[in-house]
Formats: C-alpha cells, structure tokens, sequence
C-alpha cells in the first residue's frame, strides 16, 4: 500500500465511531433479553441485539489494528505505547473512582462508586470492567506489540507486511477463527464470554479479537484488498445473506430442547463454522460499504467522532437505571429501549462537556492535539506530545 501518512481515513474513523455508539443501542436492547418485570424477552430486541452483537467488537478491533499500523507509521512505538496506556487505562480507573455500578435485579438500582464505598465502608474494590472489558484486552495487545516491535522488530514488519487477501482471510485466518469460537463465544456459538474484572482472563475470547486485530494490521498495507470489498457485488450480497445467519444461529438455539446446546461434535463445528464466517464477512463487507460511501470528512463526522469515546464511556449506567425504572414502571419496550438511549446519550454529553471538555481529561478522550485544554510549561509540553 503506497501510504499518504498525512490522509485521514474518513470512512473507517466513522466506522469506529459508529461501533461505539451502537453499544449504546446494544445495552438499550440487552433490557429486553431477560427483562427486569418477569416479562417475556422480546423477539425483535434480540434480533436485533444479536445482529449488532456478532460483528461491532471484531470490527472495533479490526480498526485498532489498523491505526495502530497507521500510528506507528508516524511515531515510535515506545511514544504510541504511552499515549495507548494513558488513555486506554484513565477510562478504567475513572471507572472505579467515581462511575456508580447498576444492579436492576435490587431495589437499590444505584450502587456507590467503588471509591466512595472505599472510603465510607472500606469495603475493597472490585476492579470491574463492565462495558470498558474491551479497552483491558486494548491495553494487552498494545504491550505485545511493543514488546515485538522492541524485540523483533524485522518479524513485525513482515507479518504486518503481509497483503490482505481472500485466499488469506477464509484459507489462513477464518479456519483460526472457526477453532476459536467455541472458546470465545460458549453459548451457542454465537455468544461472547468476556472478562469481568480486571486481572480476568477469557483466553478463547481474548485470541478470537487479538486475530481481528492482526488482520487490521495487515489491512493497512492491502489498498488492492480494500479496493475489492469496496465492491458494490461484494459488500452488499454480504451483509444481506450474512445478517441472517447470527439470527438463524439464535433461533436455532432456542429452539432446543436444551437452549443453545449442541448434540454432537459435528453440530457444534457446523455452528460455529457458520457463526465466524458471518462475522468475517459481515465485518468486511462493512468495510467495504463504508470507504465506499464516505470520502471526504465534514464537521459532523469530527463531532462524532470526539464525542463517540466519552459517550460509550459514560452512558452505561444512565441507560440501565432509566430503561429499568421504565420497565418497572410499565412503559411499552419501544418506548423504554428510545428513552433508555437517549438517557445514555444525553448523560454523557451533560459529563464530557461540564467535567472534561475543557479540563485534561479530554487528553485521554480526543488527545492533545485535539483538546481545548493546553500547557505553556516545556516540562510538560514534552510529556503531552505522547498524549
């Protein structure tokens, strides 16, 4: 791929956008799988959870790896490992010093901040990861690839080097993903085991997105690749086929005698098979759709682009307290699952713009670069240019 390190990538800055705040919609829908009043799920809720649910992370990691390579085209890596640390990590501490946890099975919804718990009980910290799991295996990925580019750098450039193709993606890199499924997503084949707290580790789930990550790597240096999933014949048969199959995979695990549990050995692999392919090519001909559609950047997409990280962030715990007292009180799932999301969206924005946009924590949100908030001191001009 002959690069331009100056060019923006308005299509999959987008994406990645987009995959973050489709979470809020996914935690709006998730009220419906098991919902809080004893009610029956609802069909559409999770036809629509597990459509979103089978592609958003691998594509979400996909991209990192892709501005990862993107980054390191332009820094060293021991500069891109810092900034990766501070501002995958901030999210987390903030997290536990001061973002309460939901429990809507209790009659107290609200649970203090492990910070405040802390210090008026003294009770310890959990180190939970609720929504932010995703940013601790980031956190993982970014320190293995310091350490190769530190150690082999030769053998990083040359597996990074390697051009997409599709005789790599479904002879290399799907089989990999078809023997990993049964580990990272136990239920079913179809959905996810993630870690709970930090220190946890779920091997199965953790390699499944490590190898999306690595094929975003290599997509960076596959422009003949991407010009091939941009193809209105690829892209849009794709994700109208492969949409059905994660829902096919759900309806056929419920209606087992035994929910989402497999006869047989033969079963299982045909399940899985089908479930990893589906996110493979629902994740590329995304993609492919994308850098298709949207060349060129615009103020609109800067926004949300800035606000999608503190959003996704902070909008867990609106979107439960407020979809659970409205499930309780009676209000319809449409209504709920629109009023929960806005609760989510709204809140957050209420946080980023009152408590960060103007403070330093917008570092760890937007970086430097991009943030209101400066330092005159050269001390600390040194230490902000890795941020």
């Amino acid at each position: 791929m002959d690069t331009d390190l100056s060019k923006r990538y308005h299509s999959l800055d987008f994406l990645r956008a987009f995959a973050l705040l489709t979470g809020v919609l996914l935690h709006g829908l998730s009220l419906y799988l098991e919902p809080i009043d004893g009610s029956e799920p609802r069909p559409l809720a999770a036809i629509l959870f597990i459509w979103i649910h089978s592609w958003r992370m691998p594509l979400f990691m996909l991209l990192a790896g892709f501005f990862t390579c993107l980054s390191l085209s332009k820094r060293s890596s021991g500069s891109y490992t810092i900034n990766r640390v501070f501002r995958l990590s901030a999210p987390i501490f903030l997290l536990w010093l001061f973002i309460p946890a939901i429990d809507e099975t209790q009659a107290q919804m609200v649970k203090l901040p492990e910070l405040l718990s802390w210090l008026i009980s003294g009770q310890s910290f959990t180190l939970r990861l609720d929504h932010l799991w995703f940013l601790y295996y980031l956190l993982i990925f970014y320190l293995i690839t310091f350490v190769i580019t530190l150690l082999a750098p030769k053998g990083f450039t040359r597996i990074t080097k390697i051009n997409l193709s599709y005789g790599l993606i479904f002879g290399f890199w799907l089989p990999i993903l078809i023997l990993l499924n049964p580990l990272a997503r136990p239920i079913g084949g179809i959905f996810a085991e993630i870690p709970l707290i930090f220190g946890d580790l779920k091997f199965g789930s953790m390699l499944f997105m490590l190898v999306f990550f690595v094929i975003g790597m290599q997509l960076f240096n596959s422009q003949a690749f991407i010009e091939n999933i941009q193809r209105t014949k690829f892209f849009a048969p794709s994700l109208g086929v492969f949409s059905f199959v994660p829902v096919a995979l759900m309806a056929w695990g419920i209606m087992k005698d035994e929910p989402f549990a497999f006869s047989g050995n033969l079963e299982m692999w045909i399940v899985n098979g089908f479930s990893a392919l589906a996110t493979v090519m629902l994740v590329l001909a995304l993609i492919g759709f994308a850098t298709r559609m949207i060349t060129s950047g615009g103020a609109l997409l800067s926004l949300l682009v800035r606000l999608s990280y503190p959003v996704y962030a902070f909008h867990l715990v609106f979107v439960y307290y407020i979809g659970a007292t409205l499930i309780l009180a009676g209000y319809s799932s449409v209504f709920v699952i629109i009023a929960s999301c806005l609760a989510g969206l709204l809140g957050s924005l209420l946080i980023y713009y009152v408590f960060i946009y103007y403070t330093p924590l917008d570092w760890v949100f937007n970086g430097y670069k991009s943030s209101k908030f400066k330092v005159s001191s050269r001390g600390l001009k040194k230490i902000t240019q890795h941020f």
